[in-house]
């Protein structure tokens, strides 16, 4: 009898062991849990880091320790190039060469044409031998080519990378106020577009921002890629049209101020 009583209260013991034991592995400390509850809200809380796949098949890498992307507000200008604009319409390589033979060699012209039509536009961007080259014929804006007062200013490179898109975003230009509209002229240049921007949007915002009704509108691009330059050309059916569009310059359109200037009436060929 007091071996049977002996054994019960060994089996009693054990079997509250394992029962302690089976509520440990169960249960985390009290502490434990509002620890891990606390994370996963932060987590919940946060975006998640952007991932970047590797070519070479290792763990994706977060961007947490990529280099900083460059200071937002302002586009990379290039060294070499230069925008020349209100060009004659007989204007060719040969012409622009000569007339700025004494900045430097031109090295090539990339000229703006309508996509559809080919017309030229007016504009193109001439490229130099070198840095030097391209100072002097900033340097020689006004100058009169063709019978016409050359607009020239350094070339932005507006390409498609993640920083050149975030600084355009921000961008910000001094708003220069236009000059005397020339004789006969129903047309506005615009700059600083919006890469998203179409004839919709363009309409909507002068008929919002200034109650102007334009008629038709041409977007730069580039001639051998077909790329938007984030330019273009509105047509006003009057002078009433055209005056209250240009009270538009260097208001907001799509999130970027538009930069205006008048274009003088012509044609080429």
């Amino acid at each position: 009898k007091e071996k049977k009583e002996k054994k019960e209260k060994k089996d009693k013991k054990d079997k509250r062991e394992r029962d302690a034991e089976d509520d440990t592995s169960l249960k985390k400390p009290r502490f434990e849990e509002e620890k891990s509850d606390a994370v996963g809200a932060a987590a919940d809380d946060e975006e998640p880091a952007m991932k970047f796949k590797s070519a070479d098949g290792r763990k994706p890498q977060s961007n947490a320790s990529a280099a900083p992307p460059p200071p937002l507000g302002t586009f990379p200008t290039s060294s070499t190039k230069v925008y020349m604009g209100n060009l004659a319409w007989s204007i060719d390589e040969a012409a622009i060469g000569e007339a700025f033979a004494d900045c430097g060699e031109v090295v090539s012209i990339k000229w703006f044409e309508e996509k559809d039509t080919n017309k030229f536009l007016g504009a193109g961007v001439v490229e130099f031998e070198s840095t030097e080259a391209a100072a002097r014929a900033v340097a020689a804006a006004g100058r009169e080519v063709h019978s016409r007062e050359t607009k020239i200013r350094a070339w932005e490179d507006r390409g498609n990378t993640g920083e050149e898109k975030r600084a355009a975003k921000t961008a910000k230009f001094d708003v220069k106020p236009l000059g005397p509209k020339p004789p006969g002229c129903f047309t506005l240049f615009l700059g600083n577009l919006n890469f998203g921007i179409d004839d919709d949007e363009m309409g909507k915002f002068f008929m919002e921002g200034a109650g102007a009704t334009m008629t038709t509108v041409r977007w730069l691009t580039n001639k051998d890629t077909g790329e938007f330059r984030g330019v273009g050309f509105v047509d006003f059916p009057d002078d009433e049209n055209l005056d209250k569009a240009a009270t538009m310059n260097g208001k907001p359109c799509m999130g970027r101020p538009v930069r205006m200037d008048w274009q003088a009436p012509g044609g080429r060929g």
